[in-house]
């Protein structure tokens, strides 16, 4: 429910060829470059709802929802992806404020130090060097109390582990893009991450700075019995006989020109 908040249109792209039309966007193909134009589409930017049912409250700094979407006015195809003529696509993703990163940074960080720490815990206590020597087998009981140590690790690791991933995909992203997972103890500079000038940017139509993390791209389908869309129902303009699916992800670089 509720109505967009605005409008968002692609900046036409000069062709090579003065003899081409502008375009929007391109794409390669094996016959080279492909060009498509795009129609505006309507946007809006959602509060946060609770993480149910786990949370009954939202978590503070949970990230709001980013959704619009585009019409392609040429069919496109690349390898085995094939979309018609005035395809939809339905593009959302997380975003932040400036404020509202920096408490979800802080929400997110005791969660992943703990699964950081028990993983560690675990990594040690199986090292074949320095880990646990009753698991060695010289000794039936010792080994056996060795076994029930380790068990306890690893359901402390997926209790853990459990409890960072029912949030982290509504906080922000805190991993360095060279490694899956924070080293244990390493400070995170908030600060440093609010200063990123490559992460920071302003929505076309909106006045504050924001950050954009995990786009997903959907495609709207036919579907046989009639059905709202869901998440995107404000886009609907009348009757209800399709249905979004996932077809790919986006990201989006700031523009400080």
């Amino acid at each position: 429910g509720g109505k967009p908040t605005g409008t968002v249109e692609c900046i036409p792209q000069q062709p090579t060829n003065s003899e081409d039309e502008y375009y929007c966007a391109s794409y390669i193909t094996e016959r080279g470059q492909q060009t498509v134009q795009i129609s505006p589409g309507q946007w809006r930017i959602e509060p946060p709802l609770p993480l149910l049912p786990s949370y009954v409250n939202i978590l503070p700094g949970q990230a709001s929802t980013l959704r619009f979407h585009l019409t392609l006015l040429d069919p496109i195809r690349r390898n085995t992806i094939h979309f018609p003529q005035d395809q939809m696509l339905l593009l959302q993703s997380n975003t932040f404020r400036t404020e509202q990163y920096a408490s979800g940074a802080r929400t997110l960080l005791p969660y992943q130090y703990a699964k950081d720490a028990s993983q560690k815990q675990l990594e040690e206590q199986l090292n074949h060097e320095t880990g646990d020597r009753r698991l060695d087998g010289n000794d039936i009981f010792e080994t056996l109390g060795g076994y029930k140590d380790v068990a306890e690790l690893v359901l402390e690791r997926d209790e853990k582990r459990r409890k960072w991933k029912e949030i982290e995909g509504a906080l922000p992203k805190l991993l360095d893009s060279n490694s899956n997972s924070m080293d244990v103890g390493r400070k995170v500079d908030i600060n440093k991450l609010l200063e990123d000038e490559k992460r920071w940017g302003v929505w076309p139509g909106d006045t504050e700075f924001m950050t954009i993390e995990r786009g997903v791209v959907l495609a709207v389908v036919a579907k046989e019995s009639k059905q709202k869309m869901g998440l995107f129902s404000w886009m609907q303009d009348g009757g209800g006989v399709e249905e979004p699916v996932v077809v790919g992800t986006w990201s989006a670089v700031p523009d400080i020109n």
